[in-house]
């Protein structure tokens, strides 16, 4: 348990290292008394597969710097990703202006992290969870989407992240890495997932940076927030996740909440 937390707390302060992206918008006030998706105490279940040299590979182990990836599917890899909207209390916001969101990789989870979103009338944006193998979708453009706009609208943004980041799996570089992001919405599509066939914008983004490029495709629903997230890495892995399940559980506040919440179930 003493692990976990200190885990959480690298990552947390990790979280909040160099993150630009100047065009979202932020709310100062109601940051999360308004939000039509990522309500408090809502748990988002996403399933993920990876893909490395066109071959399917398994998250066996992941914790904060040390991961393993295996071509064994029968060895109990780690297979979601489960993303639970806390409550935080006064003062103990991770993110300035931001929803705060704990994510959790299960089964047998050995380590949790927090972050934050941004849901408004504006835009809805959110951090990837960065822990173990995830430090790679730092390389990646964010889950990100301009709401009330038409098919075919664009725009710019741009993070400079540092080289604790990087790792031969998914790009390597020195002192500060400089990513230029352009988003674009492209079409409305249905998508099928397990809560039924839903309706999504889709939204094309790249990020290009001295080392080369990566994209995220994403596909965005008004009631379920990011359904799909479709990741190519610089280096050519492929990271999909799907939305499975939402439970609108308690309302907690902090990791040692959310570990007796786990425990009593």
């Amino acid at each position: 348990m003493k692990r976990k937390l200190l885990t959480l707390l690298v990552l947390a302060s990790t979280g909040c290292f160099a993150q630009q992206y100047d065009g979202v918008h932020l709310e100062k006030s109601n940051i999360d008394k308004n939000n039509l998706i990522y309500k408090l105490g809502r748990e988002f279940i996403y399933t993920f597969k990876i893909g490395e040299n066109e071959t399917i590979v398994y998250l066996k182990n992941n914790d904060t710097d040390i991961f393993e990836l295996t071509k064994h599917g029968d060895s109990l890899p780690l297979s979601e990703i489960h993303m639970t909207v806390l409550k935080p209390k006064i003062f103990k916001r991770v993110n300035k202006n931001q929803t705060q969101i704990l994510y959790s990789l299960e089964p047998h989870s050995n380590s949790i992290s927090t972050t934050g979103l941004s849901e408004n009338e504006q835009n809805v944006w959110l951090h990837p969870t960065r822990m173990g193998f995830f430090q790679s979708l730092e390389t990646c453009p964010y889950p990100y989407i301009k709401l009330g706009k038409p098919i075919g609208y664009k725009w710019s943004d741009s993070m400079s992240i540092g080289n604790h980041w990087s790792n031969k799996k998914w790009g390597e570089w020195e002192n500060r890495l400089l990513l230029n992001y352009e988003y674009e919405i492209i079409a409305r599509e249905k998508v099928v997932t397990q809560l039924g066939k839903i309706d999504c914008l889709k939204v094309r983004a790249t990020a290009t940076s001295a080392i080369g490029s990566s994209e995220l495709i994403s596909y965005f629903s008004e009631k379920y927030g990011f359904v799909k997230l479709e990741y190519n890495l610089f280096t050519g892995i492929k990271i999909e996740m799907n939305l499975d399940q939402i439970i609108d559980g308690p309302i907690l506040r902090d990791a040692r909440e959310f570990y007796q919440y786990k425990r009593k179930q």
